[in-house]
């Protein structure tokens, strides 16, 4: 695992270098400037950084300054990459078939290239922003040819990767409690990642207050995502009891004697039990409703006989293009899906990790409306 961390920030370094020397050849010989662009950038790569070694020990106000300068750097990096590299081949081609006026000198090449990058980024960046900060509500109907017991209906909200941390901090997470409550559900179904990185910024401000109003006369229902392992899955835990939250971890629960909720370990836990031993502490009669963070297997779900299953996890890729790679991943990156007799819906997430920007996907919270016989 040190050796994949080590790779990582050597990569990012590398990349960091390759757009710090684009910047400086398009750059002035003036010294003031030239210590001005190294002092910036200096302090937009080591932000990120930064913010992750010391999540433990720096105050919690100076973390997020720097988590949310490192992360929309992040961002800023994706793209600028692209277009620079992009450009650097209209460079090169143009050494061979001249196709640019020849008034442009590389040097005025390099400072369009730098100028307009920027630019570009800067403005598709602050769109992505507003996306992020402004989920839609996805309205579903499914139905499911099963008695529901109590219900002929139930209106369930599903919420996925809420991330909350140093960037996702309390003032988000009430305005998506606000959100939520005023679906006026009957059910809320989170599919894991409630916590980002670290569970400290969760504790110290108090964040299992806000859970604690989320308001639904069938309760909370919670699966295990792969982040609450890797910020510590006992402090996740700890967390998780303070709230009003019921967490399912390879355990099957019946609502109202009426139907049932599956909720699977994720895979980062390492073991988990095979489905068909949870499907097997259920009434198969009922309908079965299944959280899993990650969307994989779908084929294991329909043979098992589940209802409807509930996933997140992948963000759905989040920036584009990364959104088109996701798609080659899973089989079901985002959205929804009938296989057999079982529906599938992926959440993109309410929020993100990361960049806090949405380029060509969209922060959701979804509405199932769930008909039952």
């Amino acid at each position: 695992m040190s050796l994949f961390f080590f790779l990582v920030f050597l990569l990012y370094t590398l990349i960091n270098f390759y757009i710090f020397r684009r910047g400086r050849t398009a750059l002035t010989s003036v010294r003031k400037t030239y210590f001005i662009y190294c002092l910036l950038f200096f302090i937009f790569y080591s932000a990120f950084v930064i913010a992750m070694l010391g999540r433990n020990y720096l105050p919690l106000g100076l973390q997020k300054v720097l988590y949310f300068i490192g992360t929309c750097w992040m961002g800023v990096l994706f793209y600028i990459t692209l277009y620079f590299l992009i450009t650097d081949c209209l460079y090169v081609l143009n050494r061979f078939f001249r196709f640019l006026p020849r008034k442009i000198t590389p040097l005025l090449f390099r400072r369009i290239q730098v100028v307009s990058g920027y630019l570009i980024v800067i403005i598709a960046l602050t769109v992505g922003y507003i996306r992020f900060n402004h989920p839609v509500v996805v309205e579903k109907d499914i139905t499911i040819h099963k008695p529901g017991g109590h219900y002929k209906e139930l209106k369930a909200v599903v919420v996925s990767d809420l991330h909350l941390g140093v960037q996702v901090d309390k003032k988000k997470l009430q305005k998506y409690v606000q959100l939520i409550n005023s679906q006026q559900p009957d059910i809320i179904l989170i599919a894991g990642d409630i916590v980002d990185n670290n569970v400290l910024p969760l504790n110290e401000e108090r964040m299992y207050e806000e859970f604690n109003q989320l308001n639904a006369p069938l309760g909370v229902y919670f699966c295990m995502g792969n982040h609450e392992y890797l910020s510590g899955i006992e402090a996740s835990r700890k967390f998780l009891e303070k709230t009003n939250i019921t967490l399912l971890v390879d355990t099957a629960i019946q609502v109202n004697h009426s139907f049932w909720i599956i909720g699977r370990n994720d895979q980062q836990g390492g073991f988990r039990k095979p489905l068909h031993e949870l499907v097997a502490q259920t009434d198969t009669l009922q309908a079965l409703i299944l959280l899993d963070h990650e969307p994989y297997f779908l084929d294991d779900a329909v043979n098992r006989g589940i209802d409807l299953q509930i996933s997140g996890h992948t963000h759905d890729g989040q920036l584009w293009p990364l959104n088109l790679m996701v798609e080659k991943m899973f089989e079901l990156a985002h959205g929804y899906k009938q296989k057999g007799k079982t529906h599938f819906y992926v959440s993109s997430g309410l929020a993100l990790w990361g960049p806090p920007f949405r380029i060509g996907t969209q922060s959701e919270l979804v509405v199932l409306h769930i008909h039952l016989e």
